[in-house]
């Protein structure tokens, strides 16, 4: 809109560009999925709850992992001798998880499956184990979406199944950060250009929608010991939506879904939520 015009965008012209924005912070981070191993390389805890919460059901399980990506947690799942069905929207990851596939040997068995959690075309009662790991379900915008996946996941579940996850706890303080100023800035190589670049985040929240829009930015850097100075036009720009799903908001959602609350922990350790934490780790349990 052009300052001093007068006009307001339609209401029509709003939805589409907040449409495109959501649509945005949903595919935008998982286009390069060799970058997004890199970034995420570290991160191993949640692998080792969900093998021990698979290991716990029982031997050699129907596991249904939504949100699977590359297959982080996946292929250890299924090197655990359980079958694995990776299910994801994205098929840039699921083509890496593919490549994988390739050059190993795993002791279950991994299906890639392109899909949607709102709607699984997936028969009922088939599974022991639904996980929804890495705020798998922060893509999902509305209460109803995320009503519709968690009763998804209780209709594949088979009676006594087990249906878990993990979400971001809001933050209230970091949510109301300033939009304009970048944070956590780092140097790196990627790992498959190898281009010297600058990462750094800032974020936009809407209370109304409970959604934080992150954008991601990925610049040149300078030459070592200089200053990095965010360009005015980034290199590269990627949009990153995520819904904040408050406890109590998860409680019902759980109830709603019939499913059964077995546990709400703020870490894989299973420490109490509180308010300096960080996650929402979440165990349910599906009626017999």
């Amino acid at each position: 809109m052009t300052r001093g015009s007068g006009k307001r965008p339609s209401p029509a012209a709003a939805r589409t560009s907040k449409s495109d924005l959501l649509e945005a912070g949903t595919r935008d981070h998982y286009q390069d999925a060799a970058l997004y191993d890199f970034e995420y390389s570290d991160r191993v805890e949640d692998i080792r709850h969900y093998r021990a919460l698979a290991g716990e059901v029982g031997d050699a399980i129907d596991v249904l992992e939504l949100g699977a990506g590359t297959g982080r947690i996946s292929v250890p799942l299924a090197r655990d001798g359980h079958r694995v069905t990776a299910l994801d929207a994205c098929d840039p990851m699921l083509q890496r998880l593919r490549d994988t596939l390739a050059r190993i040997t795993v002791a279950g068995a991994v299906t890639p499956q392109l899909g949607d959690m709102r709607a699984l075309t997936l028969p009922d009662a088939a599974y022991d184990l639904v996980i929804a790991p890495f705020n798998a379900l922060m893509h999902l915008y509305t209460w109803t979406e995320l009503l519709a996946c968690f009763r998804e996941a209780c209709r594949v579940l088979r009676p006594g199944g087990t249906f878990a996850f993990d979400v971001q706890m809001p933050d209230l303080e970091w949510l109301r950060w300033d939009p304009e100023v970048r944070h956590a800035v780092t140097r790196f190589v990627h790992p498959a250009t190898r281009e010297k670049l600058v990462y750094s985040t800032n974020h936009r929240y809407d209370a109304a929608t409970q959604i934080c829009h992150i954008r991601i930015y990925y610049d040149e850097a300078p030459p070592s010991g200089r200053r990095f100075a965010p360009p005015p036009v980034p290199r590269r720009l990627v949009h990153l939506a995520h819904r904040q799903i408050f406890p109590e908001e998860l409680r019902m959602l759980v109830a709603t879904a019939g499913l059964e609350l077995g546990s709400l922990t703020a870490d894989f350790r299973g420490r109490p939520l509180a308010d300096a934490e960080d996650s929402q780790v979440a165990v349910c349990v599906k009626p017999r």
